[in-house]
């Protein structure tokens, strides 16, 4: 009888007999190394590139919130408040044309130029925070003296230009810079 001896398959090669032992071999050991230190950092750079590009989105997140306060804040406050004054300027301007001849604060000349002025002049206390410098300039028509009495066809042609025969002056505005 004869004996006959099998090698049975194995799952690893590195385990089979005939293979060489890992701790002897020099050349399988270096390699296996090398290749979980290059999957390391393969997995790190891709974790730091994730990191950078993350904080790069959250800056720009915080700089885009930060432009929309900042608009938010410009609209919201100081461009209303502006414009209501220009509405008040010309409301000072509509209610000189076509203020009462017969009010004492404004039957004449004079009253009238010191009331006007007065009104428009306030506007740079009451829209102070706006930065409201006024021209307020209310004269009398030229062939006119301080003391004669207001008329309400001169008042009514009142405009922003220079007064001229029974035509006075009515500017309120902003002053330009």
């Amino acid at each position: 009888m004869s004996t006959y001896t099998t090698t049975q398959p194995t799952a690893h090669p590195e385990d089979s007999p005939t293979a060489p032992d890992q701790a002897t071999d020099p050349s399988r050991r270096a390699g296996r190394r090398s290749r979980r230190n290059k999957a390391g950092l393969t997995t790190l750079e891709w974790l730091l590139i994730v990191a950078a590009v993350a904080g790069l989105a959250a800056l720009a997140v915080v700089l885009v919130q930060n432009v929309v306060d900042d608009t938010a804040e410009q609209l919201g406050g100081a461009s209303a408040r502006a414009t209501a004054a220009n509405v008040a300027a010309d409301t000072v301007i509509r209610e000189a044309r076509t203020a009462d001849v017969n009010d004492a604060r404004f039957n004449t000349w004079q009253r009238w130029e010191l009331y006007f002025t007065a009104r428009c002049e306030r506007l740079e206390i009451l829209y102070s925070d706006t930065n409201l410098d006024v021209d307020a300039t209310f004269k009398r028509p030229a062939n006119k003296n301080p003391g004669d009495a207001t008329d309400a066809a001169a008042l009514t042609s009142a405009d922003k230009k220079d007064p001229g025969t029974n035509k006075p002056q009515a500017k309120c505005e902003r002053k330009s810079s």
